[in-house]
């Protein structure tokens, strides 16, 4: 048997609809009530809340109250620097004081055995130490005379020295007398040498060896080297001209050309025999190992004068270095014995001294807390000086689990009240939140009053944030969580349609949830959802019902209608 699937579809649909309408003749709902300035449209299932339309903007069990403090920016509390009993005051409330002035007394304390003991092995250290330090102080200042004494010698043999070898006095240098025995020796064989190989006894006035003429015989074997050797003569002669300069390069030159031509030459009998050539090449070996011999002294000389300085400059940075570590250690026994000596004094004021209580500031005795007979302790207020310009403040806790103000740029306005005096309002402007929380888990703040007060310093305060700058509070049931943790909740639309908006929440007070962001003046949302309540639902707000969005509901939402 085969069925028309239209009837079906109306068979399924009709039963649906008797269901439901079942359920909701069953069902009665409870009275709304108003919840964080919202009124709930009282519908037959579905409570829609509409946010800020009561005549109130926060509920008052959310209201934005905080603890507070009067602190006065001129107010020096005055506290003694030991424990003790007030033996009397010096000063009367209203009197002016300066800075470091008596203001009263405190009993003296008990001289125990305990106390006399410490004292006295306190006493002994001091003692003890300070005998050190001063038989320290002796042998550092004997020794450190002898250091500078020794410091002078070494200069002075230093100066002297390097006088010797360089010639800073005006007298010949070693390395100057060096250097003008290689300067003789050069001279010596070219003087020598000179009429041996050339054709006339004495060298030219000029110096240009190479106006004259080598002999026949010199040099026979080999030409080039006969056109060059004047030129080596000539060079070594010019620079033995120059004060002060050894000719080391044309020097070495020379030798070597001189002995090439003696090798070179040839003998002719009875002028220039093989015995006079054989003198002429020992010559000019013997001189040329003398002139090397020469050049190395100076070298040796130059090189002793570089240690003298460099061995100077050693020791004197071997003295100094001790000169320090003795004016070092010295500073340090010196600073040991004033950190004991303060210790001491510390110990002692402690124990038998701190009788008087100052003055910490110049200024107004503006309050006496303490009685004569009374005990304190260090650190306890016992009164209260006031200097210029008397300006108070209100420091407060904020809970960190609450909104901030978001006027901090501009200075949040807020009203500040004392206990029992409830018609005693005053005004403060907030001046800074602090970034760190304190020991008991709050923000520290600072407002400044904007107005004169003369409430006392140290007074406890209730602190009031304005209305228009709380929280929104919707009850804690209309706030889901979604992927991730973040809370949402089901907004309705004008047209009763429904959407997820995202929200940011604070604190949970009772049965209300603080909402930070995402809702505003104006936004309905479910105050109550569902499990079965899904995005894009439509509400009947005339029955309270939620039906599913159908095909022609798409398709003219999706055309703009």
């Amino acid at each position: 048997m085969k069925f028309d699937k239209k009837i079906i579809i109306w068979f399924v649909a009709g039963t649906a609809l008797i269901g439901v309408s079942a359920f909701g003749f069953m069902y009665k709902p409870k009275a709304s009530t108003m919840v964080a300035g919202a009124s709930l449209a009282q519908t037959s299932g579905i409570e829609i809340a509409t946010v800020g339309l009561s005549t109130e903007e926060i509920m008052p069990t959310v209201e934005n109250s905080w603890p507070g403090e009067i602190v006065s920016l001129s107010n020096l509390p005055v506290q003694p620097g030991r424990d003790g009993t007030i033996s009397g005051w010096f000063v009367r409330i209203g009197q002016y004081v300066a800075e470091g002035q008596v203001l009263g007394t405190l009993s003296r304390p008990p001289q125990t055995p305990e106390v006399v003991n410490m004292l006295s092995e306190k006493q002994e250290d001091l003692s003890r130490m300070r005998a050190s330090v001063s038989a320290e102080r002796t042998f550092t200042e004997k020794r450190i005379k002898q250091l500078q004494q020794l410091r002078m010698d070494t200069e002075h043999i230093t100066t002297h020295k390097t006088g010797l070898l360089g010639g800073n006095d005006g007298t010949l240098s070693a390395v100057a007398a060096k250097k003008e025995m290689a300067r003789a020796v050069l001279r010596g064989s070219i003087v020598k040498t000179f009429p041996i190989m050339f054709t006339q006894p004495n060298i030219p006035a000029s110096g240009a060896f190479s106006t004259v003429s080598l002999k026949p015989t010199i040099g026979a074997l080999n030409s080039d080297l006969r056109n060059n050797v004047p030129a080596a003569f000539s060079k070594a002669w010019a620079e033995l001209a120059l004060a002060n300069t050894v000719p080391e390069q044309s020097g070495l030159f020379y030798f070597e050309s001189a002995l090439k031509l003696a090798n070179a030459s040839v003998l002719d009998g009875a002028q220039f025999s093989e015995k006079d050539l054989n003198s002429l090449k020992d010559t000019l070996v013997a001189e040329q190992s003398a002139f090397v011999s020469a050049l190395g002294a100076v070298k040796d000389t130059e090189l002793e004068s570089l240690h003298v300085g460099k061995e100077s400059v050693e020791k004197l940075s071997e003295i100094d270095k001790e000169l320090a570590e003795l004016q070092k250690m010295l500073a340090i026994s010196e600073g040991e014995i004033t950190a004991k000596e303060s210790a001491y004094g510390a110990v002692a004021a402690s124990t038998n001294g701190g009788y008087s209580i100052v003055a910490p500031k110049s200024g107004t005795v503006s309050a006496i807390m303490k009685k004569p007979g009374d005990f304190v302790s260090p650190g306890m207020p016992v009164a209260t000086v006031t200097g210029g310009r008397n300006e108070m403040l209100v420091r407060m806790r904020l809970p960190n689990n609450i909104q901030k103000p978001s006027k901090l740029l501009g200075g949040e306005i807020l009203s500040v009240i004392r206990p029992g005096f409830a018609n005693d309002v005053k005004k403060a402007r907030l001046v800074g939140v602090g970034s760190s929380l304190d020991e008991t888990g709050s923000y520290m703040a600072d407002a400044i009053f904007t107005e004169a007060v003369d409430w006392p310093a140290g007074a406890s305060v209730r602190v009031i944030v304005p209305l228009n700058s709380s929280a929104i509070a919707i009850k804690s049931s209309a706030v889901l969580f979604g992927e991730g943790g973040k809370p949402f909740v089901w907004g309705v639309t004008e047209s009763g349609r429904v959407f997820k908006k995202s929200i940011t929440v604070g604190r949970i007070v009772g049965e209300n949830t603080e909402v930070y962001e995402g809702l505003k003046n104006g936004d309905r949302y479910l105050a109550v959802p569902t499990s079965d309540i899904r995005e894009d639902m439509l509400i009947n707000e005339s029955k309270g019902e939620t039906q599913s969005e159908s095909e022609y509901d798409k398709a003219m939402r999706s055309m703009g209608m």
